[in-house]
């Protein structure tokens, strides 16, 4: 790793802004996306702010919020270790993601209530106006727990948040293989609740899961 963070977050020739700690962590997003190391290997702080040539604590900060994406496990005796992502795992949960998502999207369109669409469309705005993909990691996440609690089905709702919870890591993978993935998801939100203002279940179903696909897809190229 010769580069800087200037070079390898694209600061270098003013194509992307934001703190340190967010540059830090997008490059690091990216390079565990792309397989520049293999599952299970052991990131010391230390050796990544010297080769990014920033100090530690924004290394610290990153390594935090990829934590939280499911891409780095952290131990307080091993540090940073990347996530093995076995690909039997991926294909279990996506096949039971693939059956339930279109239930969970048939019964919101026809359980949703109009208050509760105004709110998922603010939710939606805010989405769009930010531009810390971490924020649109955490927005992403509370939408669509809130739209699929109002299918009004606790079991399935239970039971779709234990498998989201357990790919979370694969949207940031997602984003970092397609960097248009980014928009495509947003213009597929806008699809869905238009869908569920429109009453119409059958095209819920189908962008339910449409949505999700792309995800699955490259958390599968990951742990091939």
């Amino acid at each position: 790793m010769a580069e800087t963070v200037e070079q390898v977050a694209g600061l270098d020739d003013g194509r992307m802004g934001g703190t340190v700690h967010e540059r830090v962590r997008d490059w690091l997003r990216t390079a565990i996306s792309e397989g520049r190391w293999e599952p299970g290997t052991r990131l010391v702080q230390t050796e990544i702010a010297l080769s990014l040539k920033v100090s530690v604590t924004p290394v610290r900060e990153a390594m935090r919020d990829l934590q939280a994406e499911g891409l780095l496990r952290l131990d307080p005796r091993r540090g940073a270790t990347i996530t093995r992502v076995a690909l039997a795992e991926v294909q279990d949960i996506r096949r039971m993601c693939e059956l339930l998502e279109p239930l969970c999207g048939r019964l919101m369109a026809e359980r949703i209530t109009s208050d509760e669409l105004d709110r998922a469309e603010e939710m939606q705005r805010e989405m769009e106006a930010t531009t810390d993909l971490q924020r649109y990691f955490q927005l992403n996440r509370a939408f669509h727990l809130f739209l699929q609690e109002a299918a009004r089905s606790p079991r399935l709702s239970s039971t779709l948040m234990s498998l989201r919870d357990s790919s979370v890591g694969f949207v940031a993978v997602s984003f970092s293989q397609k960097p248009e993935r980014h928009a495509q998801g947003l213009e597929e939100h806008r699809q869905l609740l238009r869908a569920c203002r429109d009453r119409d279940g059958d095209a819920a179903a189908r962008l339910s899961w449409q949505h999700w696909e792309p995800t699955f897809d490259a958390a599968e190229k990951l742990a091939r």
